[in-house]
C-alpha cells in the first residue's frame, strides 16, 4: 500500500471516531440522559481542556519514548477504551470523566496525524487536501449511518467510535517509522520561535480570528443536532452530512483556490459563512422556509475548509520550514484548545439561559449569538489582515 493510501485510511478512521463522539452526543445527553445545556457544554469543553493539557505530554513522550506512528497507535487504543466504557455510564460525572479521558488521548492525534501527513507527502499543498478529504467522507458516512439506524439518542455511536479507534491503532502500525513530531507545548510561548512567527505579517490577526471562529464552531458541534431533532426534522444526522458532501468538493478544489484567490479572501468568506448560517437556523423550520435549513448545513463544508484547512496550508507555505511545526501547533492550540473551551462555555450558558419550562429551547434567540460572533470576526479579519500577497 502506498503512503498516501495509508494516510488517507488513517484520516478516514480518525474522523469517523471523531464524528461518533460529537455529531449526536448532545442529543443523547439532552434527550436520553436529561443533562442540562450547561452540562452538555461542559462535556464538549473537555475537548478544549484536552487540547490544552495533552499536547505537551504527548510531545514529551514522542521526544523520548515513541516514534510518531507508535504514539498515534497508543493514543487511539486508550481513546477506544474510554469510549467503550461510556456505554454503561449514565451519571454526569461518569460521562464527563470518560469523555475527558477520551479527549485527552484523542485530541492530540489531530495535530500528530497532520504533522505525519505533512512530513510524508512530497507536495503537501497539492496532495494533503485529497488525503484529508477521506476524513470528510467518513464524517459524512457516520452521519448517514446514525440516522439510518435511528441511534442518534443512544450510546451506540460511542461504542462504534471505540471500535473504530481500535482499528485506527492497528492501521497506524502499517506506517513506516516516523520521526517524533511534537506539537504545541507551553515553552513555545516564551521561546524565540513564537516571536519570529508573530513577526510574520498578519499572524496575530489570523490567531485571533481563529479563536473567534471557535464560538460558532462550538455551537455547531454541540447543539445543531439536538436543535434539528427538537424541531422535528427527521433524519437530522443524515441531513447534516450534506455539509461534509460539499466539504469534499471544496477540499479537492483547494489547490485551485490558492492559485486563483488570496488567502485573505478565502478565510474571510469562511468566517462570514460560519456566522450567517446561524441566522438561517434562527429563522427556518420544517415546513416554513425549510430549504434554509439545508442551506445552513451545506455551507459547513465551505466554512470548515476555508478556515481550518486553509489556515494549515497557508502556514505551511508562509512560515519558514524550521518554524512550521511550532506554527501548526500554535494554531491547533488556538483552534482546539482555548478557543473551543471558551466557545463551549458560551454555548452551554446560552442554551441554559434559553431553556424553557418544558425542557425545550428558544432556538431563535440562541442562534443569534454565534451568528453575531461569526460576522464580527469576519469583518475584523477583513479589515486588519494584510492585503498584499496571494498567500
Amino acid at each position: 500500500m502506498s503512503i498516501p493510501f495509508r494516510l488517507s485510511a488513517l484520516q478516514f478512521l480518525q474522523n469517523a471516531v471523531y464524528a461518533t463522539s460529537v455529531i449526536s452526543l448532545g442529543t443523547y445527553l439532552l434527550q436520553t440522559l436529561d443533562f442540562s445545556g450547561r452540562q452538555v457544554g461542559m462535556i464538549y469543553a473537555t475537548a478544549a481542556i484536552a487540547a490544552t493539557v495533552a499536547p505537551p505530554v504527548v510531545g514529551w513522550l514522542a521526544d523520548r519514548h515513541f516514534s510518531a506512528d507508535r504514539m498515534l497507535m497508543l493514543l487511539n487504543l486508550l481513546a477506544a477504551a474510554a469510549l467503550l466504557a461510556c456505554f454503561t455510564a449514565t451519571s454526569f460525572m461518569a460521562v464527563y470523566l470518560l469523555i475527558l479521558l477520551f479527549n485527552l488521548c484523542f485530541m492530540p492525534t489531530f495535530s500528530l496525524l497532520s504533522s505525519i501527513c505533512f512530513h510524508q507527502l512530497e507536495e503537501p499543498a497539492k496532495s494533503f487536501p485529497a488525503v484529508r478529504a477521506w476524513g470528510t467522507v467518513s464524517f459524512m458516512l457516520v452521519g448517514l449511518g446514525l440516522s439510518y439506524f435511528g441511534i442518534e439518542n443512544s450510546p451506540l455511536p460511542l461504542v462504534a467510535g471505540g471500535l473504530m479507534a481500535g482499528l485506527t491503532a492497528l492501521t497506524a502500525l502499517t506506517l513506516p517509522r516516523v520521526p517524533p513530531q511534537p506539537g504545541f507545548n507551553f515553552s513555545m510561548l516564551t521561546g524565540p520561535e513564537v516571536a519570529r512567527i508573530f513577526r510574520e505579517p498578519g499572524m496575530i490577526v489570523l490567531l485571533v480570528a481563529t479563536l473567534l471562529s471557535c464560538v460558532p464552531s462550538a455551537f455547531y458541534y454541540s447543539f445543531v443536532n439536538p436543535f434539528l431533532n427538537e424541531i422535528g426534522w427527521s433524519a437530522a444526522a443524515a441531513k447534516m452530512s450534506l455539509g461534509q458532501f460539499f466539504e469534499i468538493g471544496i477540499l479537492f478544489a483547494m489547490p485551485f483556490f490558492f492559485r486563483k484567490i488570496r488567502f485573505r479572501r478565502i478565510f474571510f468568506w469562511g468566517l462570514l459563512l460560519w456566522g450567517l448560517r446561524y441566522f438561517l437556523f434562527a429563522f427556518a423550520r420544517p415546513g416554513n422556509y425549510e430549504f434554509l435549513l439545508y442551506l445552513g448545513i451545506a455551507v459547513q463544508g465551505f466554512a470548515f475548509v476555508w478556515i481550518v484547512i486553509a489556515a494549515q496550508i497557508y502556514i505551511d507555505n508562509r512560515v519558514p520550514t524550521t518554524l512550521r511545526s511550532t506554527a501548526q501547533g500554535l494554531i491547533s492550540f488556538a483552534n482546539q484548545g482555548i478557543g473551543i473551551f471558551i466557545g463551549s462555555w458560551i454555548a452551554g450558558e446560552v442554551v441554559l439561559a434559553n431553556t424553557l419550562a418544558d425542557g425545550t429551547h428558544e432556538w431563535g434567540t440562541i442562534w443569534l449569538v454565534p451568528g453575531a460572533v461569526g460576522v464580527v470576526a469576519a469583518i475584523g479579519f477583513w479589515a486588519l489582515f494584510p492585503r498584499a500577497g496571494r498567500l
